[in-house]
């Protein structure tokens, strides 16, 4: 299986907190589909919406485009800080716990941004009887573009954030035992890999001076250095006991 080449200027537009701008599918003609095209409002005509009805104002498309990229980059950050906190409770030699009080509501607060992020997504491009048009092709087969990828990354890290979420809980722990549980709760990296590789589809790298990719590119940098960091130190401290 190879991967079409990504190409923001054909694809879609990039991801831009300032403009609302968000990907659009296409067609295999390379235009837009009357039928299953998503639109964001920036200024492509109505009847190319999802669900040719749609009527909403210009200004509520426009703040909701805003609403879907800020909460998809907040829940970015958040999600960015749980897998910073163990990294850096090593570096200030504190007591680093299976599971912590913090690192919960930090993750709750990431699933709650992305679930928000995920339904203002659905009310950009048009409504739930639209969703199938987010990962297949209109033959039946799965959406492989950039615009298929992207929300089929998005997917899977939203179904992973959400389980893990449920049994972030102290019944949980109990019933599954400390060791069995933390490999469980590892799948946050999985997470963060599939979201990084969403708003890369979604055309977060195709503006380098854009905010959104500044920050896209520091979350993912800390995060690595601080996972580095942080796998040395437990390295150390093991080997000195």
């Amino acid at each position: 299986m190879t991967l079409p080449a990504f190409d923001a200027r054909a694809n879609h537009e990039a991801v831009d907190i300032s403009s609302g701008a968000l990907p659009q599918r296409q067609d295999d003609r390379g235009s837009m589909a009357h039928t299953g095209s998503m639109d964001h409002g920036n200024g492509q005509a109505r009847t190319m919406d999802h669900g040719a009805g749609q009527s909403g104002p210009v200004g509520t498309r426009s703040f909701t485009q805003r609403l879907t990229a800020a909460t998809g980059y907040v829940a970015l950050s958040l999600l960015g800080i749980t897998l910073l906190i163990g990294p850096i409770n090593l570096l200030l030699r504190r007591r680093n716990p299976i599971s912590s009080y913090l690192r919960r509501d930090t993750g709750l607060w990431t699933v709650i941004f992305s679930i928000v992020h995920v339904i203002a997504g659905l009310q950009v491009h048009g409504s739930l009887s639209a969703f199938g048009n987010y990962f297949l092709a209109p033959g039946g087969g799965p959406l492989l573009s950039s615009f298929g990828l992207g929300n089929w990354t998005g997917l899977g890290a939203t179904i992973i954030a959400v389980g893990l979420l449920v049994i972030s809980n102290d019944g949980a722990l109990r019933k599954l035992k400390a060791r069995p549980w933390k490999r469980i709760q590892r799948l946050n990296y999985v997470v963060f890999a599939l979201v990084v590789l969403h708003a890369f589809f979604y055309g977060a790298l195709s503006r380098t001076t854009s905010p959104v990719t500044l920050l896209l590119i520091v979350t993912t940098i800390a995060v690595l250095l601080g996972q580095a960091v942080g796998i040395w130190l437990w390295r150390r401290r093991h080997a000195n006991v």
